[in-house]
């Protein structure tokens, strides 16, 4: 009998009680800085991260081989037999990759590695989608349908309030056209479907806007499904005032919606989209 285990990265920013809830398991981002290498979510946090990032010069990297295997060693005593891995958009990084040749050489369970093309809690609703699915009963071969289902059903949206921190970094991709734009117009970011890269869809001018303009580019996916069911997810990054209005926008927009979850931006993903950020997704459901 299979025993499927899911599997991401702390990019997905999965809060606790959804990890716990339905049995996700989170490999943790390395964060580097001053020689000195932490974990995100459990020896750093995103506050930590903001008090330093103007002055410090701050790397990530995938979590490391030995968190996956000392996992997959747990998973397999657990009584798993098999093994779905989504992580962070391989378009901002190698982290999938990695974790997909290093799932290679562990032959104890069956592993299938999966791209996302998003990040935040684009990602982490796409896990806990996919954890729904599986307490159906749903088998391994079905989920990896499933999950490439999700992957490209999957619109997530991030308004920040400073490019400056993905520039330093190296993963802004096509969202430097608007480096040195004037602080009064705001860039709303997502990720190409073809690559995972991040880039603009949409610009408003003034902080005002951005909420009414990221429930807009929800009601324009939900125009071309009008029939199709969807969850929410919603994110912020120290600006959960903002937050919680925009999380009451769109359940009154929206209140067809399937179910929807929430989360903070963590330590890695804060290291590039700084402090002020939110985010909305909106994830299509198989029938």
């Amino acid at each position: 009998m299979e025993k499927i285990a899911i599997i991401t990265d702390s990019c997905s920013d999965i809060k606790k009680e959804y990890r716990e809830l339905y049995d996700i398991h989170v490999l943790p981002i390395q964060i580097q800085y001053d020689g000195k290498s932490y974990r995100d979510g459990v020896d750093i946090t995103s506050n930590d991260i903001y008090a330093i990032q103007d002055e410090k010069v701050i790397k990530t990297s995938s979590p490391v081989g030995e968190d996956l295997f000392n996992l997959l060693d747990q998973l397999k005593d657990k009584g798993y037999t098999h093994v779905i891995g989504l992580f962070l958009s391989s378009g901002i990084s190698g982290t999938g990759n990695q974790m997909r040749l290093f799932c290679q050489t562990y032959e104890k369970l069956k592993c299938h590695i999966v791209d996302s093309q998003s990040a935040s809690v684009g990602l982490g609703v796409i896990a806990v989608s996919l954890a729904k699915y599986r307490e159906e009963g749903k088998s391994f071969d079905e989920l990896i349908e499933i999950a490439d289902f999700l992957c490209h059903q999957n619109y997530a949206y991030f308004s920040i309030d400073d490019l400056n921190y993905l520039q330093k970094g190296g993963r802004i991709g096509k969202a430097s056209a608007f480096l040195g734009t004037t602080l009064k117009i705001k860039p709303i970011l997502s990720f190409e479907k073809e690559n995972g890269e991040i880039y603009v869809p949409a610009k408003v001018r003034g902080s005002k806007k951005v909420k009414s303009k990221l429930i807009d580019l929800i009601e324009s996916h939900l125009e071309e499904n009008p029939h199709q069911k969807f969850a929410l997810a919603i994110a912020d990054a120290n600006n959960l005032e903002e937050r919680n209005i925009l999380e009451g926008m769109l359940k009154e927009r929206f209140p067809q919606f399937t179910y929807i979850i929430d989360g903070h931006v963590g330590a890695a993903l804060s290291c590039y989209l700084g402090s002020g950020l939110l985010g909305v997704a909106i994830q299509f459901l198989p029938e």
